[in-house]
């Protein structure tokens, strides 16, 4: 694949604008960045808050086809994903490079960097996908036990939250690698492409566990989708990241000894009508 660099080192978008053109570039784009990344994740939570309340809070798949089940899970990505990696997209477009890496290079760099983050996720929800309508027609699980699975759910999040691998891709999670680090830094010469796939694997590393508790619960449950995107930004934007990632295991491993005797807490497998809180918004 083509870099987006030429071999002088000179990003070849930003060769074509004058002095006043670049000027402009640098001044305006970032806004526009921005404004367009909150109104994609805007309009993605106001989609799920309205689809929310007639598909009810079913786990796995929730009886969805492929195609259905993709166009959701492809919003779910950018509803609850695109607030923690949007930062990172945004430093791309709004951090000046040495020379003449101006507005036009750094912009699309920084929307090559969300589609490909984008791609990625929406190949590991088609992989499970698969995998949940595979495991469906092999494993049969009685009704009464739904809260064991449940249960099971909350205590392997939990525990993976004090693994070395989550450690690791929690701290990759949270690198500025992908942006620009100062003015005087040139562009790594690597396939955009290949740092936003990077970048979105060590996420769902990250964040594995986290989307396999909230297809347990409900994957339309907007009480457990706000809950996790919430952990998810605090894990990727909180001062002491470890910090917040213990609490996070330990919070979740309560859950797991307390998800027997309470059906709230696993609403998409129990069939309860719900967590007890306001679903419908």
């Amino acid at each position: 694949m083509a870099s987006l660099q030429s071999n002088e080192g000179q990003p070849p978008a930003a060769l074509a604008y004058s002095a006043r053109g670049r000027w402009l570039l640098r001044t305006y784009e970032p806004g526009v960045f921005g404004l367009v990344l909150l109104t994609a994740m805007a309009l993605a939570w106001l989609y799920i808050v309205g689809q929310a309340p007639g598909m009810g809070s079913r786990a796995g798949t929730m009886g969805l086809a492929t195609w259905a089940f993709l166009g959701m899970w492809a919003v779910m990505v950018v509803a609850m994903m695109f607030p923690t990696v949007g930062p990172t997209g945004f430093s791309l477009v709004s951090r000046s490079a040495a020379g003449l890496a101006g507005g036009a290079w750094r912009l699309e760099r920084a929307t090559a960097f969300m589609l490909g983050y984008f791609a990625v996720w929406v190949a590991f929800g088609l992989a499970l996908y698969g995998v949940l309508r595979g495991a469906a027609g092999i494993v049969k699980v009685p009704a009464h036990d739904d809260k064991w699975i449940a249960a099971a759910v909350y205590a392997a999040a939990g525990v993976y939250q004090f693994t070395p691998a989550k450690r690791a891709c929690r701290e990759r999670c949270a690198s500025p690698r992908c942006a620009i680090a100062t003015a005087k830094d040139r562009p790594s010469r690597r396939s955009v492409i290949w740092e936003s796939t990077h970048h979105a694997l060590s996420c769902i590393g990250c964040c594995w566990a986290f989307m396999a508790v909230l297809i347990a619960v409900g994957l339309m449950n907007i009480v457990a989708m706000v809950i996790l995107t919430v952990a998810i930004l605090a894990e990727r934007h909180f001062r002491s990241r470890a910090l917040a990632s213990t609490a996070l295991g330990v919070l979740l491993i309560v859950a797991a000894v307390l998800t027997p005797f309470f059906g709230w807490l696993h609403p998409g497998l129990s069939g309860s009508p719900g967590m007890p809180m306001p679903m419908h918004m």
